[in-house]
């Protein structure tokens, strides 16, 4: 697949702004309010849906590196990951530290950077991914019908994520926590399999979907959400909900203007999501008489939309600065074999 798929450069940007959109709610007091009201199921309804961003940049990985040839060039493309979050932590740590009234020693600063603290978990957990992903390539490589592909996504779904319907305790969390895995195959049965699914279609039952989730959160509990339904990335109604938006989405094209805009915000999505700390932990707090359910609305729109183009804008530049860094070493870095799908 030589030209560009624009539907991942959707994906892409939706999960950096589902990534702001979920914080918004870690910072806003959505946590600790009580599970009543309309207002509250509509908040319910936007969490949940904002909690499909790890999922999303998972299956995007899966989609992506699944028909990588194994080579060097395989790992190399972990060097401008671990560039780009070690720029985004050169800019942000002095930020906080003397901006941001979160001074810490020199030695404390180097170890949260070598700890992958705050938003950094994501980057740690892909390292081992894509570490890990070349095993998991070999293994789908000798699937060679759809039955067997679905099989063995449909094994990994019943092992990390079914167990989530019932708060008993059937599937030790061992295995559970191997839900990476299982949207990295579900990513690379897609790539396989290349299903259709109508965008109208797909919007739907996405909508369907949350709607019912938010409602089973809402009458779950009277009191704060974490007292209610709960489930983490990982979950079965937000792994069937990240599929849903992944295959209304991914093979959607743009007129070429269009196009070339969401390819431009795409490549600073990385960057942008690590620095978006920065805004997360000042914004909010100005805002706080907006932190009710009522508000919510209002502090998406004029809260967390700023802080999604601010983080583009941002991870653009540090992306564009880690590739001027690269730019020396590409031409001594191995060659690319295979087509790619970008």
């Amino acid at each position: 697949m030589g030209k560009r798929e624009t539907g991942l450069d959707i994906l892409r940007c939706m999960a950096l702004f589902f990534v702001n959109g979920v914080h918004c709610f870690l910072y806003n007091g959505f946590y600790s309010q009580p599970q009543v009201g309309g207002a509250m199921w509509m908040a319910n309804c936007l969490r949940w849906l904002f909690y499909g961003c790890i999922g999303i940049f998972l299956m995007l990985t899966g989609y992506l590196k699944s028909q990588k040839p194994l080579n060097r060039q395989y790992f190399w493309s972990l060097v401008p990951v671990l560039l780009g979050y070690f720029l985004t932590c050169a800019i942000s740590f002095p930020i906080r530290h003397f901006l941001l009234d979160d001074p810490l020693t020199l030695a404390e600063w180097v170890e949260k950077l070598f700890t992958f603290g705050n938003y950094a978990w994501y980057v740690e957990m892909y390292i081992g991914l894509i570490l890990v992903s070349p095993a998991i390539n070999l293994a789908l490589g000798q699937l060679k019908t759809k039955k067997e592909l679905l099989w063995a996504a449909g094994i990994l779904f019943c092992v990390t994520a079914l167990p989530s319907i019932t708060k008993e305790n059937w599937i030790p969390d061992y295995w559970k926590a191997l839900y990476p895995f299982t949207y990295y195959v579900i990513g690379a049965v897609i790539r396989r399999l290349r299903p259709k699914m109508k965008l109208w279609t797909g919007l739907l039952l996405t909508v369907v979907w949350v709607g019912i989730l938010g409602m089973v959160s809402l009458l779950a509990t009277d009191e704060g959400f974490s007292k209610g339904f709960t489930q983490g990335y990982g979950g079965f109604w937000v792994t069937v909900m990240v599929t849903l938006i992944f295959l209304t989405f991914y093979r959607v094209q743009l007129k070429p203007k269009a196009a070339k805009i969401a390819a431009w915000m795409a490549g600073g999505c990385f960057e942008g999501y690590l620095l978006s700390r920065l805004f997360d932990v000042w914004v909010y707090g100005e805002v706080k008489q907006w932190h009710v359910p009522e508000k919510y609305p209002l502090i998406l729109l004029c809260v967390t939309v700023p802080v999604f183009l601010g983080s583009v804008l941002m991870g653009k530049g540090t992306h564009a600065l880690a590739e001027l860094i690269l730019k020396p070493f590409r031409k001594a870095a191995p060659a690319k074999t295979g087509k790619k799908a970008k």
